[in-house]
This record gives C-alpha cells, structure tokens and sequence, in this order.
C-alpha cells in the first residue's frame, strides 16, 4: 500500500469507522446494550454506562464522518480565499465537485457488486436462519434467474443514490447524504469565497440556525445539516489558527472538552427513560429542538463536535492520532466501511454458527429452529478473526482497487476538461479531495 502522511485527521477517521463496525456488531449480538439499562429499575451492564458504552456504539461516529467531511472539503477554499486567490479557489471549487461524485459512488458500486455476487451464489444462505434480528435483516434471495439477477443489481446501483437504500447493503444509506453534504460544502464555498472571515463566520451561524430548527427531517436538520456546517467552522479555525492552534487554549481546557463531548456522544439509542441520566438529557433536548425531532442525533452531533474541537485545540490528541497505527486504520477507513457488513453477514456468520449449522436445532415437530451462536468465548474469537480478515481485506482494497478507481476517475475528468490523459497516473487515494489532497471518508 502506499504510503500517506500521517495527519490526526485521518486517525480520527480511523476512530470512526471503527466504532461503526463495533456498533452493527453490538446491534447483531447484543442490541440490548444500546439501551442504558434494560429497565429503570434494573442495574446497567458496565457496558451501558456513560464512556463504556461508546465501545459499543456507533451513531455519533455517523456524525463525525459529516464533520471530517465538511472540515476537509472547506479547508482549501478558505485558505485560498483568505490569501484573496479567488481564481484558485472558484477552480479548485470546479474541480472538485466533478469529481468528488465518480470518487464516492466507483467505490461503492465495486462493493454493492460484490454483495450482488455472494447472494446470488446464495453465500447468504446460512444469514437467514440465524438467531440475531439485524443480520437475518441483511438476507438477499438468490435470483432466480440471470436477467432478473442482473435487473436487481442495476436497481440497487441506482437506488443507493436516489431514495438512499440498496438492497444488498442496507449500511450504505448514509452515503447520498454525504454526497449532498460534500456539494453544500462546495456551494457555500462558491457562494462565500469574496467574502471576509467574519462574515464567512457569521454566515455559519445563519446555516447552523436553520439546520437546527430542521431537525424534524433525518436528512436536512441534526444529522447532515449541522456537523456539516460545524466542520466547515472548524476549517475556518484551521485557517485562522494555523499551526498556534494547539497552544491557543490551557492544556485542560481541550482535555475537557473531548471528556464532555465523549459523554454527550454516549447518549443511548434506544428506551433513554430506563436510567436517570440519559433521561434528563432527553428532556432537556427536546426543550431545545424542534416538535418531533430525534434527539438522538442532536446529542450525536454535539457529542461529535466537542470532541472533533477538543482535538483540533489538543496537542497532545493530534500526537496519539498519527500514531502508526491510528494512520493505518484512517487510511483503510473507507473500504472498512463498505466491505464490514458484507463480511458480517458471510465471514463472521459463518464462523459464529456453524457449529449449530452443522446439526440444526429443531421443535418438538421436527421443524428447524434458528441456527444458535457458539459460546461467549466462541463468538469473541470469530470476532477478533473477522476484525483481522476485515482489516487486512481493507488493505488490499486500498492497495488495488482505489488505484483502478482513481485512474478512471482522473481520466474521466481529464476528457471532461479538455485535458491531455496522462497514462502514468496511478489514481492516488480514491476519495483525493480536490480542495485538501487528503482522503475523505464518507460514512
């Protein structure tokens, strides 16, 4: 694979798709933990807890993802705006929107393929006759015919980027909202580049307003709308700030921010009233955001903020996140998230059931009852395993298929241009950002 400049960006990307991994296995295995305690009545595990539970949670990681992106996408157009090299910053703008789709959606068609292809040699098979709700979900029928295997592939392609659902990976749903956050990114920065950094600033405060009294729409309001606006506050702060930006602030200070934001970010998905604290949060949110809205996503954004700021302003938390290995797991990030529940509902399933495939259970009748997992231990070595092979798998990816996708990306862009191909390029970082030259994770 080669070699990336190791940047706490990327770590924290890296962080993020981690933790969405860990969540869809927690919602697999034990989706009780998503609550704060089973009753209110009843002691919480210790993974129910505030911090513990971010080990097994992974929405406000959603959040972070909508953040990077707005951090990264901004970051070249207000450099180049506040240095008044505004022709720059329109081409950079230009360039980067075109291509930004072909290097988000190439990608995502490859793995939707690939999902395509293992349930229709029925690689899926052993998925629906297991014991855990979400991955029995995830089965998709075998076709049974070539045309309509090939129909069913083109309406997933389509649909993933048109109603945001694709039948063959439902965890792919975010990702036409980070399409359309990367463009609200690009069109305030076409519609802010002339302006001066305090009215770009209070230009954020007007968006941040709106998004927030949005938030009865999934969509629009706390999950896409405010991280990406506060992502691209952050860019401008990366801009005003520079390389002070980690002495601006007592040491504490940052340290402080990222515990209270790490707490905000623990808030539970599910049944809040069963402990005392998550309840208070509840009602406070909704004395804040408007009639009907999810709060969840409220806290998952403000959680996901503090923190993405305590690190910006944190020397000591940049340092951890280019560590070697936080710089590996960012680099891999995007093919984690795409290739993670394919390889749930295969590797993983296959390893956690087939001691009980091997001799089904059956009722009374002799009718065949759910496939049932292996032991504690049992399912905790597959785990450790299916980590490793999705790790390595992510590797690879990087190493072979982002090139191919880089290269008919530029190409493409090169003939939309007018400009001469060059056969030497080997694509770079698939999802290269035009504005940032670093790569972006989507979800």
């Amino acid at each position: 694979m080669a070699p990336r400049d190791a940047n706490w960006i990327d770590g924290l990307r890296g962080c993020a798709s981690f933790m969405v991994v860990m969540g869809h296995l927690c919602t697999a295995f034990v989706p009780w933990l998503h609550a704060p305690a089973s009753n209110p009545t009843t002691a919480p595990h210790l993974f129910q807890l505030p911090f513990f539970r971010l080990a097994v949670g992974g929405r406000s990681a959603v959040a972070l993802f909508f953040l990077i992106t707005g951090y990264v996408n901004a970051i070249g157009p207000i450099g180049r705006s506040r240095a008044g090299n505004t022709d720059a910053a329109f081409n950079g703008i230009a360039r980067s929107a075109l291509a930004r789709s072909g290097r988000l959606v190439l990608p995502t068609m490859v793995a939707t393929a690939l999902s395509w292809f293992i349930a229709n040699i029925n690689g899926y098979h052993m998925t629906k006759h297991v014991d855990s709700t979400w991955i029995r979900q995830g089965w998709h029928r075998q076709e049974a015919t070539i045309w309509a295997a090939f129909k069913s592939l083109v309406r997933a392609e389509v649909e993933t980027w048109t109603i945001g659902w694709d039948d063959y990976d439902g965890t792919q749903w975010t990702l036409h909202l980070f399409l359309e956050g990367s463009m609200l990114v690009y069109m305030t920065m076409f519609a802010t580049v002339l302006v001066k950094p305090k009215a770009r600033f209070i230009i954020y405060g007007v968006l941040y307003l709106y998004f927030w009294q949005q938030g009865e729409g999934l969509a629009i309001g706390a999950l896409k709308g405010l991280n990406i606006v506060f992502g691209m506050f952050v860019a401008e702060l990366h801009n005003h700030y520079k390389d002070s930006a980690t002495t601006v602030l007592p040491a504490p200070v940052p340290a402080l921010m990222i515990i209270t934001g790490l707490f905000m970010a623990g808030y539970p998905q599910d049944n809040p009233q069963n402990a005392h604290w998550s309840h208070m949060m509840s009602k406070f949110m909704h004395s804040l955001a408007g009639k009907d809205s999810d709060v969840r996503r409220y806290w998952d954004h403000l959680g996901a903020s503090t923190v993405l700021l305590g690190i910006f302003f944190s020397r000591n938390a940049r340092r951890v996140l280019t560590s070697p290995i936080f710089n590996f797991v960012g680099r891999v990030s995007f093919p984690v998230y795409l290739m993670h529940n394919t390889m749930i509902k295969t590797v993983l399933t296959w390893m956690v059931y087939l001691p009980s495939a091997m001799n089904p259970p059956r009722n009374e009748k002799g009718e065949q009852m759910d496939l049932r997992r292996g032991s504690r231990t049992h399912v905790f070595i597959a785990i450790a395993i299916f980590y490793y092979i999705l790790y390595r798998t992510a590797a690879l990816w990087v190493a072979h298929i982002d090139p191919l996708c880089g290269k008919i990306v530029n190409t493409f862009t090169k003939w939309a241009y007018g400009e001469p191909s060059t056969s030497s390029s080997n694509g770079g970082p698939i999802l290269r950002n035009g504005s940032h030259e670093k790569t972006v994770l989507p979800a």
